[in-house]
């Protein structure tokens, strides 16, 4: 052969080697992935605001016109109350993210935890980074949630939802079980 004939077979195959390495996307999703992290600005906001509210709630007032606008004279119990409840949201909402796992298969089906419940749905891809989980199609009725694949690496899967009128990003790692 020669040197010309050379270059030119390697050319024609480089696209091929080239596509033959390119993991596929169903193929790197096929594990077990946990969640690390959920960001949702929206949910964000509303929580700071309650944190300023809660900040300011009846420290301008006197306990007459407490008692008129919120019902109560004793604030600083309500405060505090109100200050716990928050507190226990926002740990009730990391606990939620430490305990979901996806464990995508490769027939299809992803089993799902959500702090301790487990359910099971049909996953695949529409167009090119849209990953849909379909009750539908596997149990004949429920939901069909569509979520946004912003990275999907060996390493790290990130996911972009929206619910109830609010968009979330959650984090997943594979699991090092």
């Amino acid at each position: 052969m020669t040197a010309h004939t050379n270059k030119s077979l390697w050319l024609l195959a480089l696209p091929l080697v080239l596509f033959s390495c390119k993991a596929k996307k169903e193929d790197m999703l096929a594990k077990r992935w946990v969640a690390v992290s959920v960001e949702n600005p929206q949910l964000d906001a509303q929580i700071n605001e309650q944190q300023v509210f809660l900040d300011t709630f009846g420290k301008n007032s006197d306990a007459a016109t407490n008692l008129a606008v919120y019902g109560i004279t004793n604030i600083d119990s309500a405060r505090e109350s109100l200050r716990a409840q928050l507190n226990d949201y926002k740990a009730m909402q990391q606990h939620a993210v430490q305990n979901t796992w996806f464990h995508f298969r490769k027939d299809g089906i992803v089993q799902m935890n959500f702090s301790g419940q487990i359910d099971s749905t049909k996953w695949y891809f529409e167009e090119d980074s849209l990953l849909v989980l379909d009750e539908q199609k596997l149990k004949g009725a429920g939901t069909i949630l569509k979520m946004d694949v912003i990275q999907l690496t060996d390493t790290s899967l990130k996911l972009k939802f929206n619910e109830n009128g609010m968009n979330s990003t959650v984090l997943f790692h594979p699991d090092k079980k």
